[in-house]
């Protein structure tokens, strides 16, 4: 009997940690559904263009073989600093790359507005490049910290 209650128990805890694992994992969510989780959240990002793959390096510097998915909007006027950037870095070498990349990108972004748009300037200061996993993002708007929350939650 005693053995029986032992195999029993470690098949109800094997099938209750196997189904505590809800989350996504890296493989399973994309860069579009955690671009859009930051856009719908209480944040505002207005006039917002998306940015294709011919882009990608012109406005990231991000070569080909770095990532393994990305999605992006910037602000349609140049004047706005508004932006979000969702790249998932094609493995774990790569992750420096992009978010050197991003980095760059914040840093081009500011010498740019610094002189002529301060409140822009403001929000590319508060901004900051993060990662999860193989995944690097930036968020730029005036409420940061709630389209990173959205963003996370698909974690």
């Amino acid at each position: 009997m005693s053995k029986f209650l032992k195999t029993a128990s470690a098949v109800i805890m094997a099938g209750m940690l196997l189904c505590s694992c809800g989350g996504k994992s890296d493989s399973d969510v994309t860069a579009s559904e955690l671009l859009k989780a930051a856009q719908e959240s209480d944040s505002s990002f207005d006039e917002m263009e998306s940015v294709t793959k011919d882009d990608i390096k012109y406005y990231y510097e991000l070569e080909e073989g770095w990532y393994d998915d990305f999605a992006a909007e910037i602000s349609g006027n140049p004047a706005y600093a508004e932006e979000i950037v969702v790249v998932k870095a094609s493995s774990s070498e790569n992750v420096k790359k992009v978010s050197d990349a991003l980095e760059a990108r914040v840093e081009s972004r500011k010498n740019t507005l610094q002189s002529y748009a301060p409140e822009e300037y403001d929000k590319l200061c508060k901004s900051s490049v993060e990662t999860k996993g193989n995944y690097v993002y930036l968020v730029v708007n005036s409420d940061i910290k709630t389209a990173q929350k959205a963003l996370e939650k698909l974690f």
